[in-house]
């Protein structure tokens, strides 16, 4: 009994021993499946992670493709409707389309029909001019510089100054007019000069003032000139000597009234488009009106214009008084009062210009000159002036350019 108990004992003890082994292996296992529990899911983390970023990339690639896909659908299912069309509707398609081929072609053709038409029609009109200048240029050799010849001038002048009549056939012709016009001989000036300066002159100076056409401007000149001529052929004729009268001063108003619009423009217009050469001209071919000239320029110093047009002024006073006309010193003292006036404007500048107030100094000299070489008394300075050319001496831009100082003490010297 005793050996049974004991091995009942040793079996349960065995049997304790085994279970109890089995429950440390179970809490190892346990643990075992804890960690692997962890591990697993942050690897499942992980997994859904990359699952996510491969799903958004799957879902692009999908829209691309459908993108594709749709692109393939337009396009096969516009060939689709082109190979499913109807014959009929094929056949419209051609003959709308052949339509419109056909029109611009027939456009195209009515175009250089157009143009040619245009050409024709503007080669007909050159012809046409060129027969009315023949018919014009024989009646102007038979009755020379008439009213009637002053009557056509100014659409001649627009012929020529015309852009598209720079050069040609016309062009040439009307020139030719001109040349046979202004070769005339003093027997063939019958113009009327007192109803030319009411009806003609006035558009022939407009047409000065107003073309940049050089060429065309100066023929215009030359024919004012051929009716300054005639009025003093028929007024004084050659033979006799010009002497000063009321019937000479009288003739001399006439004269520069043709040419006084133009002075007037030159000075007052700042766009004007006349030139210190034409009245260099003016001046040189019609000295009767010099003192006329003399008298304007000089009052238009006076007046508000620009700097640039008051030496303008005083380039021409110096042009006439290169001629050494006697005639033009009776306005040496309005000469004198002007060249003051200038003169002060000048000095009141913060920066006067040193070739404006030279070209002043020496007007005042050169009307000195003049009357030497004459043998003219000369009128001696006003206070005002002399005043105002002393102060040129002592302002500061005679410092820096001396050779001023020098003009104003011989111009001081000169007038005593």
């Amino acid at each position: 009994m005793d050996d049974e108990s004991g091995s009942d004992d040793n079996e349960a003890d065995s049997e304790n021993e085994e279970s109890s082994d089995e429950g440390n292996v179970k809490e190892d296992e346990d643990e075992d499946e804890d960690e692997e529990e962890e591990d697993s899911d942050e690897d499942d983390e992980e997994d859904d992670e990359e699952d996510l970023k491969s799903d958004v990339e799957a879902e692009d690639e999908k829209e691309e493709a459908k993108g594709v896909m749709a692109d393939d659908e337009n396009e096969s299912e516009e060939d689709i409707n082109l190979d499913d069309a109807d014959e009929d509707e094929l056949q419209k398609e051609d003959a709308s389309l052949g339509a419109a081929i056909k029109y611009c072609i027939n456009l195209k053709k009515e175009k250089k029909q157009e143009k040619k038409k245009k050409a024709l029609k503007k080669v007909k009109m050159v012809h046409f001019k060129v027969k009315i200048l023949d018919f014009v240029e024989i009646i102007v050799k038979d009755i020379g510089f008439s009213s009637a010849t002053m009557n056509i001038l100014p659409k001649l002048l627009q012929l020529v100054s015309s852009p598209t009549a720079a050069s040609g056939p016309v062009y040439d012709k009307v020139l030719s007019i001109f040349k046979n016009m202004l070769a005339m001989k003093s027997d063939s000036l019958t113009v009327n000069f007192e109803e030319s300066l009411k009806t003609d002159v006035p558009a022939i100076q407009d047409f000065i003032i107003k073309t940049a056409n050089r060429k065309a401007q100066q023929l215009a000149i030359q024919s004012l000139f051929m009716l300054c001529k005639a009025h003093l052929n028929a007024a004084e004729p050659k033979k006799k000597k010009r002497r000063v009268s009321k019937k000479v001063t009288s003739i001399a108003t006439q004269i520069y009234s043709v040419f006084s619009p133009i002075l007037n423009d030159f000075f007052k217009n700042k766009n004007t488009k006349q030139d210190k050469n034409l009245f260099f001209q003016i001046i040189e071919r019609f000295p009767i009106i010099r003192p006329n000239f003399v008298q304007d320029v000089t009052s238009f110093i006076n007046q508000d214009i620009t700097i640039y047009a008051k030496m303008q002024a005083i380039t021409l006073l110096q042009r006439v008084l290169s001629f050494a006309d006697q005639s033009v010193l009776s306005s040496q003292d309005q000469i004198l009062d002007a060249v003051k006036s200038l003169l002060s404007k000048l000095l009141e500048n913060e920066k006067p210009s040193p070739h404006h107030i030279r070209e002043c100094l020496k007007l005042c000299s050169k009307l000195h000159a003049v009357s030497a070489k004459l043998e003219l008394p000369l009128n001696s300075l006003s206070s005002d002036v002399k005043d105002v050319v002393e102060s040129v001496g002592f302002s500061e831009i005679a410092i820096k350019f001396p050779d001023l100082a020098n003009l104003s003490k011989k111009v001081l010297s000169c007038y005593g």
